[in-house]
């Protein structure tokens, strides 16, 4: 019996693996081909350099925390709250709009929101609620984020233009009860409802 679940357990924790790789590795596929392919290098190509590097830092970063060399087990950050939220949903949102050619809008204050959180267990929730809402969407659909602060905690609410809860094609994505198991597991929590734009609304509350 136990076998088994270790077996369970560790084919979870490979399959979360691979999805949070395969993100990025999209993502600087794609940033490296806009680069070559920019007929006017300079500042645009530098740019997507910046970013193919954000990229590596990023999935270097999962690999040290699937090691277990960084950080606690909940996800929580050691310290005070140190990580921006602003800065890591921007990241995402960068990677996102290289690869899905619909209508991505983003409100959040001018400066920073911080967040107990460390910043993969951060990026890998963003991410997860980010790619489920664009899959809701389709290409031609509309998703918007907003960052705010509320009853002492971060907000972050994921609306989409989708047809619904239980409405949408199976993905590569992971489901809401595994994104929220991961926010609670952080000490915060998630909320969902239906959106302005018809489809579903994600509110995440952390710490």
């Amino acid at each position: 019996m136990l076998t088994r679940v270790y077996q369970a357990d560790a084919g979870q924790l490979l399959n979360q693996i691979c999805q949070d790789l395969a993100g990025p590795v999209a993502s600087m596929q794609a940033m490296a081909a806009a680069a070559l392919a920019d007929p006017q290098p300079g500042s645009r190509l530098r740019r997507r350099l910046e970013q193919i590097a954000e990229q590596a830092e990023w999935l270097a970063s999962m690999i040290d925390d699937s090691t277990g060399t960084k950080g606690g087990e909940d996800g929580r950050a050691s310290g005070n709250p140190s990580v921006n939220v602003v800065r890591i949903v921007n990241q995402a949102v960068t990677t996102c709009r290289l690869t899905w050619p619909g209508d991505l809008r983003v409100t959040a204050p001018a400066g920073p929101v911080l967040c107990a959180l460390q910043p993969v267990a951060l990026r890998r929730i963003v991410s997860n609620v980010l790619s489920n809402a664009i899959r809701a969407a389709g290409p031609s659909g509309v998703v918007t984020i907003e960052v705010k602060r509320s009853q002492g905690m971060t907000v972050l609410m994921v609306e989409d233009s989708g047809p619904g809860f239980g409405m949408i094609p199976q993905g590569y994505g992971i489901g809401l009860a595994e994104i929220a198991r991961n926010v609670i597991s952080c000490g915060g929590k998630l909320e969902c409802s239906h959106g302005e734009h018809g489809g579903a609304r994600i509110s995440l509350w952390l710490p």
